[in-house]
């Protein structure tokens, strides 16, 4: 064999050996490159999968066999025994009994503003709950007026009906008690309704209109 003919297949092998190597190396590069993205700039498909998932499994779940408190408000008119309840397990029947307008303070000291007079909300608070309830009626009851703004307890002692505890109200389960909360009224304004609910948990509150 000639020196030529040794050089041309030499060559020849050589060419098919770094044509085989460039293939390997391209379907290995192929390999390597991450998923194709619909949009440039967006999370890869497995990655935005996985935040569908969690997102799906922590929002708005309950615990099995639990529910929602009831929420809305219960109305009625005077008299009335309404269901008062609330997340924190509060389960109660308030009966609206009187409302004293006007009223007179309990003691020399206790008197309304200039141009204003006391109102006295008469409330039975019953626990139905197998859990004892510890609140304050004056915080948990409201008035609204003629013009429609709502007014807050004025914590003045009214003559012939207490104010609970100072309006503090413990009860066991199944117990019940029955008091009044005070509040000032402009003398050109009247009560058209009143309202008792928990002020810091979610639940069902009450209203009774009264004129």
């Amino acid at each position: 064999m000639s020196h030529h003919t040794r050089t041309r297949r030499t060559a020849g092998v050589l060419g098919a050996a770094a044509g085989l190597t460039g293939a390997v190396l391209l379907v290995a590069s192929c390999s390597a490159s991450p998923p194709h993205q619909a949009h440039g700039h967006g999370a890869p498909a497995t990655q935005a999968n996985a935040s569908a998932t969690s997102h799906a499994n922590t929002t708005g779940t309950h615990a099995p066999g639990t529910s929602a408190p009831p929420t809305g408000t219960s109305t009625g008119q005077l008299g009335s025994t309404l269901p008062v309840s609330n997340s924190s397990g509060t389960q109660l029947d308030v009966t609206l009994k009187k409302v004293i307008d006007p009223a007179s303070g309990a003691n020399s000291y206790s008197n309304p503003a200039k141009g204003s007079h006391f109102v006295g909300v008469k409330l039975r608070i019953h626990n139905t709950a197998t859990t004892s309830y510890q609140n304050n009626a004056n915080n948990e009851t409201t008035i609204t007026l003629s013009n429609g703004k709502k007014l807050h307890a004025d914590y003045n002692p009214i003559a012939d009906c207490g104010n609970f505890d100072n309006g503090q109200i413990t009860l066991k389960a199944g117990a019940s008690s029955t008091g009044c909360v005070t509040f000032q009224v402009p003398e050109a304004q009247k009560v058209t309704k009143i309202g008792y609910g928990n002020t810091v948990f979610p639940g069902r509150n009450a209203d009774w209109q009264v004129s």
